[in-house]
């Protein structure tokens, strides 16, 4: 990993879990101590996350951008068409093996009530939906939706009634994808990330 990585990993990590929460001054100076790195590598890293729409420069100061209500609309309305758009292409090609796999990977996930673990299985399946190859445009615009996506997903952290519901929401998605039908998976889809989203909203003032 360069050192470039390191330093875009640390950063992005602590905003994704809003240890860096909304509005914070990200100091050249302190994340140079934080990480052990040169202050090239930190100032790579930070435009690397502007890229992303984690973080914005005002003057010369780099901050934290907001995750406000408005934002979260957008992401996953946003969220939804490409997923959805996705699914269509990659239902036929998803391995049964591998669905019945994350059936079991959620099943433990939930058994342990480990949220970390369950989002790891969450990404594992969503990666698979929309990993459409030879796309390269679609691949980009994945990319910059799912940093936002993942910002989203701690919000709802240590929810086990989120967990529960969840889970319910994603065997149905898989159930459906299982059969090839594309109607009803995407029914399933559309309406697990509107739960997503609706609990989301709820969550999101306890970040302020």
């Amino acid at each position: 990993m360069s050192l470039k990585e390191q330093a875009y990993s640390y950063i992005k990590e602590k905003i994704l879990k809003n240890d860096f929460a909304a509005g914070t001054s990200l100091s050249e100076n302190s994340l140079t101590s934080e990480i052990g790195v040169s202050r090239t590598p930190i100032r790579e890293a930070l435009v690397s996350l502007m890229g992303e729409g984690l973080v914005k420069q005002v003057g010369g100061v780099y901050l934290v951008t907001p995750l406000t209500h408005e934002n979260v609309q957008e992401i996953y309305e946003l969220r939804t068409m490409l997923e959805t758009y996705s699914l269509q292409k990659t239902i036929n090609s998803i391995p049964t093996e591998e669905l019945n796999q994350l059936l079991d990977d959620f099943d433990k996930a939930f058994a342990d009530g480990d949220w970390d673990e369950y989002l790891q299985v969450d990404i594992h399946l969503h990666r698979l939906i929309t990993h459409v190859a030879n796309r390269p445009v679609l691949a980009q615009f994945q990319h910059i939706i799912r940093s936002q996506v993942d910002r989203t997903r701690y919000i709802n952290a240590n929810s086990q009634t989120r967990m529960a519901r969840s889970i319910v929401e994603h065997k149905e998605i898989i159930k459906w994808i299982k059969e090839r039908n594309y109607p009803e998976a995407k029914k399933a889809l559309e309406y697990h990330l509107q739960q997503v989203y609706q609990e989301v909203k709820l969550n999101l003032n306890n970040l302020r």
